[in-house]
């Protein structure tokens, strides 16, 4: 359930992350399956246009109440609005000045601009890293870039190891949100496939959950049967074991139902929906 800040916090008795998004209603991908399309409404329409009181009010009263993870995600692409991006992570600095200090601080992206746009990564990756950001979540629905570029409804995507070497260039960490789909990556051989590559590649960790549609729901049409997310799971904890963290995301555990993890959206509200 949505609700204003101050109704919120009533709710929770303690918390474990926050995730803030930021930026305009800008993609430069065009997903058949984009659970950002119904927040583009309240998005701002230029970069740096963003509601800094609320949000930094947010930011700390959710750190006294025992929030120390930050992610920043986007109705759109949050790489196309580096200005409201590099503005929410000078607070997390100025945060950390005052002993205030959110680790890690992630930053969703489709990888796109990080993989194409060189200029923007010298200009905006390294700074973001001094500013504290800790990890970039690059959603990935296949190894395979001319694959990628299909799902992604694009002509062309970068390899994902260039995006990986630019991300470690600057100092962050690359975890591969992989997202589980039976048109793309739906089996479980597929699923190890997929995780030895990124792994080879040089990907830091993984996370796998089921494509979920406008509504936050799993698409129950295209996610993998309950037996093939089992062995996947089970693959993903003897990566884990291995020192290689994999993760697979199953409905019941979420985990927002609690409260514990909230997400700031375009409107001004906090909701325990939608972002993981």
């Amino acid at each position: 359930m949505r609700r204003h800040l101050a109704g919120v916090l009533q709710l929770c008795k303690e918390m474990k992350s926050l995730s803030i998004f930021v930026g305009t209603a800008a993609c430069n991908a065009k997903c058949a399956h984009c659970a950002g399309v119904p927040h583009r409404a309240h998005a701002p329409l230029l970069d740096g246009v963003l509601d800094k009181p609320l949000i930094v009010r947010t930011m700390e009263e959710c750190y006294h109440k025992g929030a120390r993870s930050l992610s920043i995600s986007s109705s759109g692409e949050p790489t196309l609005s580096p200005i409201s991006v590099t503005s929410i992570l000078q607070s997390v600095q100025e945060f950390r000045f005052n002993g205030l200090v959110y680790d890690p601080v992630n930053l969703y992206t489709n990888g796109l601009r990080i993989g194409t746009d060189v200029n923007f990564c010298k200009n905006f990756l390294k700074m973001w890293r001094v500013c504290g950001l800790t990890t970039c979540y690059v959603t990935v629905h296949s190894t395979d870039p001319e694959e990628n570029a299909k799902v992604y409804g694009v002509k062309e995507y970068p390899p994902i190891d260039l995006i990986i070497w630019r991300l470690h260039e600057a100092g962050l960490k690359m975890r591969a949100n992989v997202v589980l789909n039976t048109e793309a990556i739906g089996t479980y051989d597929r699923f190890v496939d997929t995780v030895t590559v990124l792994r080879s590649l040089g990907t830091d960790s993984i996370a796998a959950w089921c494509l979920r549609d406008k509504d936050d729901q799993i698409d129950a049409k295209l996610a993998p049967a309950s037996n093939v997310l089992d062995e996947m799971e089970a693959h993903a904890f003897f990566e884990s074991q291995l020192g290689f963290p994999v993760k697979v995301y199953r409905e019941e555990k979420r985990g927002y139902q609690e409260g514990d993890k909230l997400t700031l959206f375009p409107d001004g509200t906090l909701s325990n929906t939608w972002c993981k």
